[in-house]
């Protein structure tokens, strides 16, 4: 049988932590479905997709709609989408045609524009619509709107949690199936003994602390820089990094990164913040801290770094909240840290800067919890079942390459 041409519709040429999860995805499942890879620009998902057996296809998005987004406020935001309507239009229009040449059996669209661009270009009788769900709605009431007019046309979908699948079902006619597959974490390029980069050496004693992420106000550098300020009061050898940079178009003129290196001055935290930007050894870097700390201010849908962290056995700290709180168990796997509270935050960071037992006990069993949960292979079979399920109602036969005959449907 021939495996199901799929379809996936990206909204980000970049390598951000989504995509890599994505990229992750097409390696699994590799030999089970046919995939091609629609992307809005040129860029590094490009050649990483098609090293996992993707066929890439540019589609170019207009400068209006690459940069849209709920971050503006009033006015600026009425403005941006009134520009970006033409655009929506016309990616649509292309995006049919495109579609009709591929012949896909299912559309996957991933992230919120994809969503509503996929909806609006398969429509009534096109190839079935899966939204794979990465993200919250949070303090995005026009997203959640747009989405929940759109949803009808959706025939199932795929969420990296149980957080999101909970903001996703509400949007979906009440049949449509919401599988959660968690991100695949490769357990053997993220583990254990990693030598630390040549330029991230540590000094005798130090401890080292990292938020690994887009700079972007969600994910709450700004608190964690607070938190650090505090930290060093009993940690004297605490090290601080930031590890990301400004991947997003709707993020790129808030400036928020220029206004962390401010901050990290003014809190006399010079020489002890580094700023190291997207890194190609994310995996050395990762295994080479102490402690992994996510302090989002707004939603995360699952945390694709602290997953990473866990898998090189690094000891974790993370808001108690979202897809978050499903990885991160106080005291068992990671500690968790109540939302926006910086005092909470840096008490959490001191225990662990000075207790390396409880380091080591919460890196192996964060470790375990990643190689149980987020195998490519048990993943991959948990995505390849949901795309049969959005094919047809009857069962099918879909064969896996690391598992065989898989029975799945209905």
């Amino acid at each position: 049988m021939t495996p199901p041409h799929v379809v996936v519709l990206a909204t980000l040429a970049e390598l951000g932590g989504a995509e890599r999860s994505l990229v992750e995805l097409l390696h699994g499942v590799r030999g089970a479905l046919r995939a091609s890879l629609v992307l809005p620009d040129d860029g590094p998902l490009a050649a990483a997709a098609a090293e996992a057996g993707a066929r890439v296809h540019v589609l170019r998005w207009p400068r209006g709609l690459a940069a849209l987004g709920e971050r503006a406020r009033g006015r600026a935001r009425v403005v941006s989408m009134l520009r970006a309507a033409p655009a929506v239009l016309a990616v649509r229009a292309r995006l049919r045609t495109e579609l009709a040449a591929l012949a896909p059996d299912v559309v996957v669209t991933n992230g919120i524009k994809a969503h509503v661009l996929g909806a609006l270009a398969c429509g009534r009788g096109g190839p079935a619509l899966v939204w794979y769900g990465r993200e919250g709605l949070e303090g995005r009431p026009w997203s959640r709107a747009l989405l929940g007019l759109l949803g009808r046309r959706v025939r199932g979908a795929v969420a990296i949690s149980e957080y999101v699948a909970g903001e996703l079902r509400p949007l979906l006619p009440a049949g449509a199936p919401i599988r959660v597959v968690y991100n695949i974490v490769d357990g053997e390029r993220f583990r254990p003994g990693l030598a630390a980069p040549t330029d991230l050496g540590k000094v005798p004693g130090e401890v080292r602390f990292g938020v690994v992420g887009a700079l972007t106000p969600l994910k709450g550098q700004d608190l964690f820089l607070r938190a650090a300020a505090r930290v060093v009061r009993e940690v004297p050898h605490a090290r601080f990094v930031l590890v990301g940079g400004t991947p997003y178009r709707t993020e790129a003129g808030l400036g928020f990164a220029e206004a962390l290196r401010r901050e990290a001055s003014a809190l006399g935290l010079d020489g002890r913040v580094r700023f190291l930007g997207q890194r190609a050894d994310a995996a050395r870097v990762i295994a080479s801290l102490d402690v992994l700390v996510q302090p989002n201010r707004g939603p995360e849908g699952l945390g694709r770094a602290v997953l990473e962290a866990m898998a090189c056995g690094v000891a974790v700290v993370a808001v108690d909240r979202w897809g978050l709180s499903e990885i991160v168990r106080d005291g068992e796997t990671g500690l968790a840290t109540p939302h926006l509270d910086v005092d909470a935050l840096a008490t959490r960071m001191r225990r662990l800067g000075t207790d390396a037992a409880l380091r080591a006990r919460l890196g192996r069993a964060g470790r375990r919890w990643v190689t149980t949960h987020c195998s490519r292979d048990r993943l991959a079979r948990a995505f390849v079942s949901a795309v049969d399920a959005a094919l047809a109602p009857a069962a099918r036969t879909v064969r896996h390459p690391a598992q065989g005959m898989v029975q799945v449907g209905r």
